[in-house]
């Protein structure tokens, strides 16, 4: 039988500690057939000396700080697996992440990308809003669940914290759009372009824990690069960058959306955080053109 070779590539920028979990989660899949490649985004926090002393196994590259979409493209290039998956320097994967994704791989043989969800450590969920929030805009806005989901770009899966391309489309697409201006949009540029080729994308119940800082600094910034990220995404897929006209409309929406939400969720502080988030977004699109 013949078994898939994963690559596995993680870009990664100043979290030493957390790569740390990230990796050492990673060499212990119970999947056989996968090679760690760690692209260093210009990091000065020890990340080499780390890897070269704890990993020697993980193949490590290094770049001057170009970003993630550039990183990534890097470790493509640089892999010899006929499946690329791709995690963050923050996520920490379940043991059976990998084999969970080539039997996807091995159910839906047309399916060009697997991928699963994103979550947060069970006593941070717990306790803190914004990883609550977190798990809910997965749920209710992505449609991130508990059973496979078979389609296009409405396909919950594509967050490259824990997503999975055949190596073949990746060449096909050229990989990551580089041109992003900041870490945020490319990863839905590159499933849109996949799907519209006509490609499928699974996604498989399988969830990868988050150990960001989850804090309001983070929040914002997370946000509001967003915005920044959406503004070049609807330039390249839509009619241009969004007005300034446009932007306030969407202001607007979000502001009087808030009763509606009050009556619907039944955890009012999220109604809070979801417009926080909103108008944040908007922010990063009125200042990011």
């Amino acid at each position: 039988m013949n078994v898939m070779r994963f690559s596995v590539v993680i870009p990664t920028f100043n979290r030493a500690a957390t790569l740390r979990q990230t990796l050492t989660a990673l060499a212990a899949q119970d999947y056989r057939e996968y090679e760690i490649i760690v692209v260093d985004d210009g990091s000065t926090d020890g990340t080499r000396a780390l890897i070269m002393r704890e990993f020697p196994s993980v193949r490590y590259l290094a770049q001057t700080n170009h970003g993630p979409a550039v990183a990534r493209n890097y470790g493509i290039r640089e892999s010899s697996g006929e499946i690329i998956a791709f995690t963050d320097d923050d996520c920490i994967p379940p043991r059976d992440w990998l084999a969970r994704l080539a039997d996807g791989y091995a159910r839906y043989p047309d399916a060009m990308g697997v991928g699963g969800g994103l979550i947060a450590p069970a006593d941070v969920l717990a306790t803190n809003l914004f990883a609550q929030y977190e798990r809910y805009i997965g749920r209710v806005v992505y449609a991130v669940g508990d059973h496979d989901y078979l389609g296009g770009f409405e396909c919950p899966a594509g967050g490259t914290a824990n997503m999975s391309y055949r190596r073949a489309i990746l060449d096909q697409v050229n990989g990551f759009d580089e041109k992003f201006p900041v870490p945020a949009g490319e990863d839905a540029d590159l499933k849109l372009r996949i799907c519209q080729r006509g490609h499928q994308l699974l996604y498989v119940p399988t969830w990868m824990m988050h150990a960001q800082e989850y804090a309001w600094r983070r929040f914002y910034r997370q946000c509001y690069v967003r915005g920044v990220g959406r503004n070049y995404f609807e330039s390249k897929h839509g009619a241009g960058y969004p007005s300034r006209f446009k932007i306030a409309l969407r202001i607007a929406r979000r502001v009087l959306t808030l009763p509606l939400d009050l009556v619907a969720m039944s955890d009012k502080r999220l109604v809070f955080v979801k417009l926080a988030d909103g108008l944040i977004t908007c922010l990063g699109q009125w200042n990011g053109k």
